[in-house]
């Protein structure tokens, strides 16, 4: 060996090389960070989009005898004898009444909650923003219901007669057992008791299959599965 010292090797940094960087087939974290919508999973609709606007017509409706004449009914008005005081007309669905959407926000709702801004927003759209009133509520608006922060809720007044409410909720379907106690499913009687007496005409849709409700909740209102397999038809048989 010689006696001058050994020469090391440096290394040298990249970006000195001059080099390209590699051309990486998906894009760094620090690049989808920049673009979250390009992360996002798309969000479909739970109930099927073709058919969504003429479903919601039907549940937010009520039926009047606004139609055409029924000639059937007024030929046997005058075959009877009997002086005639109006023309039977046809039963029509009409919007002109408006609507109340009671939007449960609740435990059992958390996993709905982007399904039901959505659903609002379509709600607004079909009958008016005039015609339209929301309010929120947790598990039962009788007590505590109202359209800003949780703190500024009231106790429930029924709007008025001939308005549509909907309710937007699973009834407690998330809680292990029977459901609602007896209690809380008390005041829901209650409420449903209030609105017919004040002319409304209340009902629900249900972010579950009809063999998941509450075995007591058909008989207080008419209630619809808010899912991909209901279609128009089934919301003419369940809404008056």
């Amino acid at each position: 060996m010689s006696g001058q010292p050994a020469q090391l090797t440096m290394l040298t940094p990249l970006l000195a090389t001059g080099r390209h960087h590699p051309g990486w087939s998906f894009p760094a974290l620090a690049e989808r960070a920049e673009h979250p919508e390009e992360a996002s999973l798309p969000h479909h609709p739970l109930l099927p989009p073709h058919s969504e606007t003429a479903t919601l017509q039907t549940v937010l409706s009520r039926v009047v005898p606004e139609g055409e004449v029924d000639t059937r009914r007024l030929l046997e008005e005058i075959a009877t004898g009997h002086p005639l005081q109006d023309f039977p007309r046809l039963p029509v669905r009409t919007l002109r009444f408006g609507t109340q959407v009671l939007v449960d926000l609740g435990p059992g709702m958390e996993l709905f909650a982007r399904d039901q801004a959505e659903l609002v927003d379509r709600i607004t759209a079909i009958v008016g923003r005039h015609a339209t009133e929301v309010l929120y509520f947790a598990e039962s608006p009788l007590h505590r219901a109202g359209p800003g922060a949780g703190w500024t809720w009231r106790p429930y007044r029924p709007p008025a007669a001939g308005t549509r409410v909907l309710v937007l909720s699973n009834f407690g379907c998330h809680r292990p057992g029977t459901g609602l106690p007896s209690a809380l499913w008390h005041e829901w009687q209650e409420l449903t008791v209030l609105l017919r007496r004040s002319g409304c005409l209340p009902a629900a849709m249900v972010p579950l299959p009809p063999s998941r409700y509450p075995n007591r909740l058909t008989p207080l209102m008419p209630v619809l599965s808010w899912d991909r397999c209901t279609t128009t038809v089934h919301a003419e048989a369940s809404m008056p």
